[in-house]
């Protein structure tokens, strides 16, 4: 919140940040390719704020001649929704100039309408030609035009307020009961967001409710761990859901934190897990590193540790267009002491602050203040607020020319080590791994593998493997990555098992990547990166004698 003069701003600092919230939030429900909202004065069309999932079809700022927009069909007629299979096909388009440079597109338009009965502009939709939209997805899209609206009325109170603040202090009197009302308008705007959480509530709920109707016993692995990242998706999303209600509340300090034992381990590889499809949609490297140990337990509130990360991990993909996000993790401090600090981080391949404010900022520290970088970036002020109430904190710096890396530090009590996956841990000690992979700051195989002390050979080419075999190398066991650049993977494996019969062979596969079957039986165990702690024990318990 912001305020001038006495007079509270309100949820938003101005119309610009609202529309960003809103197409924020609508990217996360619609699977739609392209949202923006647009406002004009009658002779041009200006875009507020877009989104595009994978084709960039609308460039936010960019702005267009009124008549020329299919905005302006949309406000013909004030109040309606104009819905658009095909701009090719239909009458009203496939004559404009925009149809020629867009092509043949889905599109669907909803007015913004003040309560006046003035048009502010709209909230749109664009995808292929023949895309299909839900009747709940269409409520929802209204229920956004509605809130904009009421949001550009209660900006415009604001401004005519902070006006009549300068113009005299003879009107002080009257400019306290403004302020008294527009007071009562932000509380109106919260019953709003309530509104609008029980319409996006609604159709989550019947998707959390499908995932436990998908479920069968003859469902295989892979489908099995489909369906709970859907459920585990829906519920992060109700979780930010909930945030958006509670954000003056956890503010307040008066959320309450949960204590209680939790796999640390699991709960961030899980988190990332969730975005693994999305970052490879955008062929982005998704990677993690954990110098941590899936046999310790620790004590803290995993929900919100999830959260916090998941927010920081979104934000991330959505500014890298190209490159890899990285996620680090470690707790500082003595394994003998109860006590540690959970060192989260979090880098990716984007700049958060312009050249220009970079420069300003040089010479200071840095660590740059996230208060001034958060914008109108909901998830990461939530993330910030949960780190408070975790008495942790989060810092953001550049890494790089061209990086950007988040640093997380929580307060974690250590409770206890699993002794079952420690007596594993214990008989892998001094086994030969041959990993054939190129070497990547993405994934941390061979650091996992190193921490349980186990003797590894790495190289990324097949050549060195047999040069190493030849000279009487006999490993235990071979990890290979599907992605090996010198030779193939599936010839490497063979040519490795014809020199050594009775070699167990664990394969590394890129997430959403299917092995034919006939190549699966060359391999004794296959692993998804990025690769689970508990997964590679378990493949290695089983695999090695």
């Amino acid at each position: 919140m912001g305020t001038a003069e006495g007079i509270t701003r309100g949820f938003y600092e101005d119309i610009k940040e609202a529309a960003a919230h809103i197409v924020d939030v609508l990217s996360g429900i619609l699977k739609v390719n392209t949202i923006f909202v647009a406002t004009n004065d009658g002779v041009t069309n200006v875009i507020l704020e877009a989104f595009n999932r994978t084709e960039e079809l609308i460039v936010k700022g960019s702005e267009l001649s009124f008549n020329e927009s299919y905005c302006s069909l949309v406000l013909r007629d004030k109040g309606s929704v104009l819905t658009i299979q095909n701009t090719c096909e239909h009458p009203m388009t496939s004559s404009m100039d925009v149809t020629n440079g867009l092509g043949s597109r889905f599109f669907v338009g909803v007015p913004i309408i003040r309560r006046s009965g003035e048009t502010f502009g709209t909230i749109c939709l664009m995808d292929n030609a023949g895309y299909v939209i839900s009747e709940t997805d269409m409520k929802t899209l209204n229920a956004m035009a509605v809130f904009l609206g009421y949001v550009v009325d209660l900006e415009s109170t604001l401004h005519v307020q902070e006006r009549k603040l300068s113009d005299s202090e003879r009107l002080q009197e009257q400019l306290q009961a403004e302020k008294e009302r527009a007071e009562s308008e932000a509380m109106t705007k919260a019953q709003m967001l309530k509104l609008m959480s029980h319409e996006i509530r609604n159709p989550l709920n019947g998707i959390l409710g499908l995932t436990d109707l998908m479920r069968t016993p003859d469902m295989s692995e892979e489908q099995s761990e489909y369906v709970n990242m859907i459920e585990t998706s829906g519920n992060i999303l109700l979780s930010l859901l909930n945030n958006m209600m509670s954000f003056n509340i956890n503010e307040a300090g008066k959320t309450v934190i949960h204590d209680d034992p939790f796999d640390l381990v699991g709960t961030i590889e899980n988190t990332v897990y969730l975005y693994a499809g999305m970052a490879s949609g955008k062929n982005i490297d998704l990677g993690l590193n954990l110098d941590l140990n899936v046999s310790q337990v620790f004590v803290g509130d995993e929900i919100k540790i999830g959260q916090l990360l998941a927010h920081v991990i979104q934000y991330a993909l959505d500014s890298t267009r190209e490159g890899s996000v990285l996620i680090t993790a470690m707790v500082n401090g003595e394994e003998t002491e109860d006590m540690g600090t959970l060192a989260l981080k979090v880098k990716y391949t984007g700049q958060m602050v312009s050249d220009k404010k970079l420069r300003n900022l040089n010479g200071q520290d840095e660590n740059l203040d996230i208060q001034k970088l958060i914008g109108s970036n909901l998830g990461l002020a939530v993330s910030q607020n949960l780190a408070i109430l975790m008495h942790g904190r989060i810092q953001v710096s550049s890494a790089g020319e061209n990086e950007t890396e988040f640093h997380i530090a929580l307060p974690l009590r250590r409770y206890w080590e699993l002794p079952q996956l420690a007596s594993i841990q214990q008989r892998l000690k001094g086994k030969k791994v041959l990993l054939a992979k190129d070497p990547d700051i993405l994934q941390g195989v061979s650091s996992l593998m190193r921490r349980w002390e186990m003797d590894v050979h790495m190289t990324s080419g097949s050549s060195v493997a047999h040069e190493w075999i030849k000279e009487g190398f006999k490993p235990d066991v071979a990890v290979v990555d599907m992605g090996l650049q010198e030779g193939g993977a599936v010839d490497f494996v063979h040519e490795m098992k014809q020199r050594l019969e009775n070699l167990p062979v664990i394969v590394l596969v890129p997430y959403g990547m299917h092995i034919d079957p006939h190549e699966a039986e060359t391999f004794d165990a296959v692993l998804t990166k990025p690769v689970r702690q508990a997964d590679l024990l378990n493949a290695l318990s089983i695999t090695l004698p």
